[in-house]
């Protein structure tokens, strides 16, 4: 049984967060992709539970979770994952993060590498060229001038590959509610934090063991990208489903738990 906490942030944010499992099990804790909220989780949280003490939260501006005006930089939404974990008394923890989430998990793995245990870093990306930067400018246009529900299909497009579009009609469904919580000040925020990245010439400072993980259909983060990634950080691999697109622990639950499980089980 979990129950919602909340921890206010220096700059006014407040993040939203739960704790649930095995009492005595590892800390893994989950971080949310931009435009969704800790129910991106739902399908993987059940066979998670029973074997880690599992950390969710919203990211700032998403679900729960409140966004203080500003731009927020990745650093800053490390910071925000430290500070749940140091309210839910986890000095290390395993971290699991999705686009956004396996941003927040890489900038964590290389400013305070002493928190985690090892990182899965799943559908994202490191560095951010102009055309990236423009279509996000694009996107937050979008949602200023018509909002949320104007970047819903878009991004469902961007996530998922056509046939799963037209064929789980469930899942679209369920996607699509989630987005459309999301907050315009959060969104923005997390875009800003996004197009500051540039992590990837700095990735061969990861120490720490890191599996990336790929969906050959996703068009957010492609698996040329994310294998160059796991390139450039010793004693990490790059792991590609197929058929997959860009949101892993919805379209591929099973598979995503069982990749995350051996990874762990490796870690010792």
């Amino acid at each position: 049984m979990s129950h919602q906490h909340h921890i206010d942030r220096p700059d006014g944010s407040r993040i939203a967060y739960s704790v649930s499992g095995a009492t005595q099990g590892t800390p893994l804790i989950l971080s949310n992709s931009l435009a969704t909220d800790a129910r991106m989780w739902e399908k993987v949280l059940p066979d998670l539970q029973a074997k880690y003490r599992v950390i969710t939260y919203d990211t700032r501006g998403h679900g729960q979770s409140v966004c203080a005006a500003g731009q927020p930089t990745l650093s800053d939404l490390a910071q925000d994952l430290m500070a749940v974990l140091d309210a839910a008394g986890a000095q290390k923890a395993l971290l699991a993060g999705v686009s956004l989430g396996g941003m927040t998990g890489m900038t964590l793995a290389l400013e305070h590498p002493e928190r985690l245990l090892g990182l899965m870093a799943c559908n994202c990306r490191a560095r951010i060229n102009a055309e990236g930067i423009a279509g996000w400018d694009q996107r937050v246009e979008l949602f200023t001038n018509q909002g949320i529900e104007a970047l819903v299909p878009a991004t469902l497009e961007r996530w998922f590959a056509a046939d799963v579009r037209a064929n789980d009609a469930a899942l679209m469904q369920r996607m699509a509610d989630i987005i459309r919580t999301t907050t315009l000040p959060g969104y923005v925020s997390c875009v800003n934090a996004i197009k500051g990245m540039a992590m990837h010439d700095r990735l061969q400072q990861i120490q720490l063991p890191v599996l990336y993980l790929a969906g050959a259909q996703d068009g957010g983060a492609p698996v040329s990208e994310m294998q160059a990634m796991a390139g450039e950080v010793k004693g990490s691999r790059c792991e590609v489903l197929d058929p997959c697109g860009h949101i892993t622990p919805m379209q591929r639950p099973q598979d995503f738990v069982s990749l995350l499980n051996g990874f762990i089980a490796q870690l010792g």
